[in-house]
């Protein structure tokens, strides 16, 4: 089953940035909407903002010391 709805796309875009992370990729929101090109403007912000929270996200849980509960 393909996942369609914005729910789903929002969750693999905040992955997407998540992922960008752990690969030392610069934070570009812009790139999920390579993707997502066909959205309305406010779906569009909806996916930046998603990346940029994985992203920022993940950078934060791997600033924390050894063993710190997240």
């Amino acid at each position: 089953m393909i996942a369609t709805s914005l729910e789903s796309k929002l969750k693999a875009v905040y992955e997407h940035g998540r992922m960008d992370f752990l690969a030392d990729a610069p934070c570009d929101p812009r790139t999920a909407l390579f993707v997502y090109s066909d959205l309305c403007d406010e779906d569009k912000k909806r996916i930046v903002e998603s990346y940029a929270n994985g992203w920022h996200n993940e950078s934060l849980m791997q600033s924390l010391p050894e063993g710190t509960p997240a």
